[in-house]
């Protein structure tokens, strides 16, 4: 793999945060699974999976400041989704459910919105444009931004029976993957080999700030 897509990947204690958020969510949804009614849709089922796999990746994430990720809370149509934001990297990364016997999610409008700038950020960090695109090179595929404000889209995928979580970033058009690993055994790290921060300088970190209130709450019990 070229080593500069190596630099847009997640660094392993995001991979470790994000996969534990997941595996919370589905022992939860397990546990919660036992006491649902047997309906003739089971349309609940699915989707409580999800908002549970997102509360706990939410979570895991909230709990690390450190790590300077930071969450958004988006809406395609009637689905509600949440966008994790690498802010040192301007690396966006979703959290999909693969289905099952598939290698590649289906095309969708806010999938290919964090794709489409991804071979133009690339190409913006030295691959070559033969390297991305072969023979069929654009004349122009995105509007050049420059590095640090081109963003570029990771999918994290887990599947909705078994451990198994991938992570890739796909081409624009969507019909393959720039690359595809699998991260599973991310979550059996141990901590002491992760590597803090990323080499990121301290005061790039945003402390949380003391509000008004918490402040005049300590002036008057002292």
């Amino acid at each position: 793999m070229n080593p500069i897509i190596k630099d847009c990947m997640l660094t392993d204690e995001q991979r470790k945060l994000i996969i534990q958020g997941i595996k919370q969510g589905k022992e939860e949804f397990q546990t919660i699974n036992f006491s649902l009614p047997d309906t003739v849709t089971k349309k609940h089922k699915p989707f409580l999976q999800s908002d549970l796999v997102n509360t706990h990746v939410t979570k895991a994430i909230e709990n690390n400041p450190h790590t300077q990720l930071k969450i958004y809370y988006k809406k395609a149509g009637f689905h509600p989704y949440i966008v994790i934001h690498d802010s040192i990297r301007n690396i966006f990364i979703l959290l999909s459910k693969l289905p099952k016997n598939k290698s590649i999610l289906n095309p969708s409008g806010y999938r290919g919105e964090f794709a489409s700038g991804n071979l133009t950020r690339l190409a913006e960090m030295g691959i070559s444009k033969n390297e991305l695109y072969g023979d069929e090179i654009p004349y122009q595929d995105s509007l050049n931004l420059g590095i640090d404000n081109q963003p570029f889209g990771i999918i994290v995928c887990y599947d909705g029976s078994s451990d198994i979580v991938f992570e890739g970033a796909l081409r624009p058009e969507q019909d393959d993957w720039i690359y595809k690993v699998d991260i599973t055994n991310y979550i059996n790290m141990d901590n002491n080999r992760l590597i803090p921060l990323n080499s990121y300088n301290i005061s790039d970190i945003e402390l949380p700030l003391k509000t008004q209130e918490e402040i005049v709450v300590k002036l008057k019990k002292s």
